[in-house]
């Protein structure tokens, strides 16, 4: 073999070396920039019945138009900082993990209870995606639900905006069109009426409580009073859907 040969070789061997080794991170990454729902895959050296998840979430991945599956294996080093982030040094496994379009993470499941059903229901809306995008940073949400012609549309977005301006950036206004289709589980989640022919407001602190919910004109005071309450009671409603567990912390 001469020696632009086995330069080229070792070039290619080095080429294989690295996309073997690419981080869990970098695959969800481009997932993100490509605009792809990202099924991740959790296992761990020895961990049974990978074979059945990895699967699963090839059927699912037939139901859910783009999307990819992206495989951790929280045993390798440059997978460290999600298993930090993600909390799954002591989580069961194989375990699947449903990040939306825009990179936020949206659900999981242990992998023995995943069905492609299961985990293609997790996958959320767009707008649903940038709310538990913000809850993720820490900020409150004011979801703005309307349709068109409603009179005092345009006074509730600008009753979120500023009390968004009086929350130092700790708060973000998302608005939802009343009539999208993509957007029709989520309003339902929300316990919006479709039928309403006035402007909702739902106030989301940073814990994704739904702490007001506003009915046409509202004042900026009310959402920022909203935005940094904490909702009391047993089993509040939460932006994810469905009400947080009232069952004793063990």
């Amino acid at each position: 073999m001469n020696r632009r040969s086995l330069g080229l070789s070792v070039l290619l061997l080095g080429l294989l070396a690295s996309i073997a080794g690419a981080s869990a991170q970098k695959n969800l990454d481009t997932a993100a920039k490509r605009g792809e729902v990202a099924f991740i895959l959790v296992t761990d050296q020895g961990a049974t019945g990978v074979a059945q998840a990895t699967e699963v979430i090839h059927q699912t991945m037939k139901k859910v138009k783009k999307s990819t599956l992206v495989e951790l294996e929280r045993s390798k080093p440059e997978n460290a900082n999600l298993v930090v982030k993600f909390r799954l040094a002591g989580a069961p496994v194989p375990l699947v993990l449903v990040a939306a379009r825009n990179g936020v993470l949206a659900g999981g499941l242990v992998a023995a209870q995943a069905t492609s059903e299961n985990l293609a229901a997790m996958v959320p809306s767009p707008k649903k995606a940038e709310v538990l995008a913000a809850i993720q940073t820490g900020k409150a949400v004011f979801i703005s639900v309307s349709g068109k012609g409603m009179s005092s549309q345009s006074g509730a977005m600008a009753s979120c905006a500023a009390a968004c301006g009086q929350m130092n950036a700790q708060g973000v206004t998302i608005p939802i069109a009343m009539d999208d289709p993509e957007e029709t589980e989520f309003l339902a989640q929300l316990k919006v009426d479709r039928a309403a022919t006035e402007p909702v407001t739902l106030v989301v602190n940073a814990q994704g409580q739904i702490t007001g919910t506003y009915s046409g004109a509202v004042e900026v005071a009310s959402l920022v009073q909203a935005a940094t309450k904490k909702a009391g009671g047993c089993c509040p409603p939460t932006a994810q859907g469905g009400s947080q567990s009232c069952e004793p912390k063990k």
